[in-house]
């Protein structure tokens, strides 16, 4: 985990990444437990990577920006859909933290300042093959500019791994911390091991966190619950008022209302199609309009809430960090949200000792915060 400065004006954050004892070497982890991009994302990602950083000698994070549209343009020239291109810099990248989008203007994003050392002298070496943007085809007159070399690099520069249990370890932990969505059980076939499985375990506790698996058995990793209550009362990665309710209503339409109606029995968050637009959940008039849209796209970036299609909403991955008591505390929100004057949620909220009127939503974190 580093401490990443924000370029252009924007916060700092933390970022998780791969370190260089822990990156896997190649045929180490199967493709599946890592992120990847599909085809045109990873060229659309190559053109913004070219265009933000000229010269392979420097490091890449946090480069210069760049404009939205030069990098659409040459994607499209390079024979890439359009809208497929739209998408990527729109929400593809940003999401992967791999571009941080600021209107037109683009800047990479903090998830390259966490690239570890040996994957930045790869794109080093096949920096002249990136493809330039549009701004820098020609220079002062019209010439065409010089061509960046190939960065040499010596051979004995890129670190090898032994294939240790301590290394398999570590790459299996960063590999479940980095994730987007829970790690399908085939490609971390070494937790089938129960010795190995509770050296995870071991590894993770002084962290705050633990092991956990989904219901269709796959595997990821979430807060212990004691944390996640510290965190709450320091008021740390909580969510504001307004994402809480956007969240609650996403749940409400894809998850607790299809659930009353038989469509589904299970009390999962995620793994089904249901979803809500934009005006369905506008049909709340609490909310703004402006006020959802800038909620859910904060709650898409944390992962809380995905797109099946564009402008489809979803429960997102992060849910299925969340343990069986930390999720059953959700489901009870729900009950005090969508009937909050039954019987019900009056003895939840006897239990829980909260004095709010029923309807009212309380400006501090509650129990949805704790997942």
């Amino acid at each position: 985990m580093i401490r990443v400065h924000g370029a252009g004006g924007a916060a700092d954050v933390l970022v998780l990444g791969w370190d260089g004892e822990t990156a896997p070497a190649t045929g180490s982890l199967t493709t599946g437990g890592r992120l990847g991009l599909s085809p045109v994302p990873t060229l659309v990602w190559a053109v913004c990577l070219r265009a933000a950083w000229p010269q392979p000698e420097r490091s890449p994070y946090p480069g210069g920006p760049f404009r939205r549209a030069d990098i659409v343009s040459l994607c499209s020239q390079l024979g890439a859909d359009g809208e497929a291109v739209k998408q990527a810099v729109d929400r593809t990248l940003p999401e992967a933290g791999l571009i941080a989008v600021d209107g037109d203007e683009l800047r990479l994003g903090a998830a390259v300042a966490a690239l570890p050392a040996v994957v930045v002298e790869g794109l080093r070496r096949g920096h002249h093959l990136l493809p330039a943007p549009l701004a820098d085809a020609r220079a002062g007159d019209g010439e065409p500019t010089s061509v960046v070399p190939p960065h040499e690099v010596p051979a004995d520069a890129e670190p090898t791994h032994e294939m240790s249990d301590w290394y398999v370890l570590r790459s299996a932990i960063a590999t479940l911390e980095t994730a987007r969505r829970p790690v399908p059980r085939g490609e971390l076939l070494m937790l089938a091991d129960p010795a190995m499985r509770a050296a995870v375990e071991r590894a993770l506790l002084p962290c705050g966190r633990q092991l956990r698996q989904t219901a269709d058995g796959n595997w990821i990793t979430g807060f212990c619950d004691p944390l996640a209550d510290a965190l709450v009362a320091e008021g740390v990665g909580t969510l504001a008022a307004v994402d809480r309710a956007v969240l609650a209503l996403v749940l409400l339409h894809t998850v607790a209302i299809p659930r009353a109606q038989g469509r589904h029995r299970h009390n999962r968050w995620t793994g089904e199609a249901h979803t809500v637009t934009l005006a369905e959940l506008a049909s709340n008039r609490r909310i703004s309009k402006a006020a959802m849209r800038a909620a859910l796209r904060r709650l898409r970036a944390a992962g809380m809430v995905a797109e099946a299609t564009t402008g489809r909403y979803l429960p997102g991955p992060a849910l299925d960090r969340m343990s069986e008591a930390r999720s059953n505390l959700l489901w009870e929100d729900l009950i005090l949200v969508g009937r909050p004057d039954g019987q019900l949620a009056a003895a939840i909220r006897r239990r829980r000792g909260l004095d709010a009127p029923p309807g009212e939503l309380p400006d501090g974190p509650t129990e949805t915060d704790r997942m």
